[in-house]
């Protein structure tokens, strides 16, 4: 197990020094210290777990837990494409939620982190456009774990997803309705060639009904596309939310920033767990 701990203020500093060197025989050093107080401080237990898909994919994640609670909240944390669930622990936003009586579930992706591609027999260990359609069956799989802690409420669970992540936790807000309270997605947006056709936005998915999502978006994000196209994140965001149903929200931001440097802004960081605070 690792321990996660989250200091309030500076608990050890030492300066060394000799001290009453008087003569040539006196040498007695000792060690001496500003006479700092002793912060506050809390631990949280964090542990790395394991456990399967429907498709047979043994999924990573990291849980972080609230010392002394039950029937807490959870959030489903995803992480973008490329990256994996560890990205959340070096945020900030990972000890704010904690902070706010969260109980977390930071899991890693298939073909991410700890979570192979699935064992189908495919000739090469490379990600594929089904494979990014089945990532909200890692959302499933996180699901059905939470259900066996009794420190979670089932009945209150969100999901938030960073970049692709963002569209993970759409979709999964579609293909979960009733299981998932609310979902967050930062810089949604994933785009195939030659088309620019959008990418994980449910399609195929029967029934789907996204609900209670909010976007969280940078007014000038955008990526370079072909013939002088830019591809906008914001759009793509606009694009979402109006498939969703209500309550949801679309905050845009002037900035270039991208999924967590969004975080950044304090402004960003109070708006989602106002909305994780209203709807679980």
């Amino acid at each position: 197990m690792i321990r996660y701990l989250r200091t309030w203020a500076i608990v050890f500093a030492v300066s060394a020094g000799v001290v009453g060197c008087t003569n040539d025989d006196d040498d007695d050093a000792r060690l001496v210290r500003p006479d700092f107080p002793l912060g506050d401080g809390k631990a949280y237990p964090v542990e790395n777990v394991f456990f399967n898909t429907e498709d047979g994919v043994s999924v990573g994640a990291v849980f972080g837990q609230v010392p002394g609670q039950s029937r807490q909240p959870a959030v489903i944390l995803v992480h973008d494409i490329g990256s994996s669930g560890a990205e959340w622990l070096f945020s900030d936003f990972f000890q704010r939620l904690l902070e706010s009586d969260f109980q977390l579930l930071a899991i890693d992706l298939r073909g991410h982190g700890s979570t192979p591609l699935p064992n189908d027999g495919r000739l090469a260990a490379v990600l594929t456009i089904e494979d990014l359609g089945d990532m909200h069956l890692e959302v499933r799989a996180a699901l059905t774990w939470l259900r066996t802690q009794p420190t979670v409420d089932i009945g209150r669970v969100a999901v938030v997803g960073n970049g692709v992540g963002g569209n993970v936790a759409y979709v999964s807000m579609g293909a979960f309705p009733s299981e998932l309270r609310a979902g967050v997605a930062l810089s949604p947006g994933l785009w195939a060639q030659p088309g620019l056709e959008p990418l994980l936005v449910g399609d195929g998915l029967d029934p789907f009904a996204p609900h209670t999502m909010l976007y969280l978006v940078g007014a000038d994000d955008a990526l370079p596309g072909p013939d002088n196209q830019s591809l906008s994140y914001a759009a793509f965001a606009n694009g979402l939310a109006t498939l969703t149903s209500d309550p949801k929200s679309l905050a845009i931001y002037q900035t270039q920033a991208h999924g967590l440097n969004l975080l950044q802004s304090q402004q960003a960081v109070d708006t989602i767990l106002s909305w994780l605070e209203t709807h679980l």
